[in-house]
C-alpha cells in the first residue's frame, strides 16, 4: 500500500480514484488507514463477500483474509485488469501507470507484469514491530 501512497499524487491526476478492501473491522481498519497516513478510502468487507467474490480469498491464513490484488475496473465496474500479488511479487506500478494512461483501451498493448519486489530493512522492522505490538492473529469473523 505504501507504493501507492506515493503515487497516489499522480493517479489523482490522471483523474482515476484508489480504494483499498480490508476484511478488518471498521475501527482496525481506521486505525491502519491513520498509522499508514493513507489517503484514500479503506473499505470494510468483515463477511468477506467481496474478497470471495473477486477470488482473492485466503481462508487459510488469519481466519480468513485477502490476498494481495491489484484490480483496474472501468466506470462500467467491469474488470480491465487483475493481478494477483505475493509478498515476493507485485504488479509493476510503472506498467500499471502506463496501462492506465492508455485510457483502458482495450486494444493497448499488454497489461502490466509482474516484478520481483524485495521489502526494504524498514518494512521488516515495522512488521516485527506490530506483530509484538498487536499480535500476529487476526479475529475470525
Amino acid at each position: 500500500m505504501a507504493e501507492y501512497c506515493d503515487r497516489f499524487p499522480e493517479l489523482t491526476s490522471l483523474g482515476l480514484g484508489l480504494v483499498a478492501v480490508s476484511v478488518d473491522t471498521p475501527d482496525r481498519s481506521r486505525a491502519l488507514a491513520k498509522q499508514l497516513h493513507l489517503p484514500f478510502t479503506l473499505l470494510c468487507d468483515t463477511a468477506r463477500e467481496v474478497v470471495q467474490s473477486y477470488g482473492v480469498y485466503n481462508r487459510e491464513e488469519k481466519g480468513g483474509i485477502a490476498y494481495p490484488s491489484t484490480f483496474v475496473l472501468d466506470r462500467d465496474r467491469t474488470v480491465r485488469f487483475r493481478s494477483l500479488d505475493r509478498t515476493a511479487s507485485r504488479v509493476n506500478l510503472d506498467g500499471l501507470f502506463a496501462f492506465l494512461r492508455a485510457g483502458l483501451d482495450t486494444t493497448a498493448p499488454a497489461t502490466p507484469e509482474q516484478t520481483r519486489f524485495m521489502p526494504r530493512l524498514g518494512d521488516f522492522a515495522r512488521v516485527t514491530r506490530n506483530a509484538l505490538r498487536f499480535g500476529m492473529r487476526s479475529p475470525k469473523g
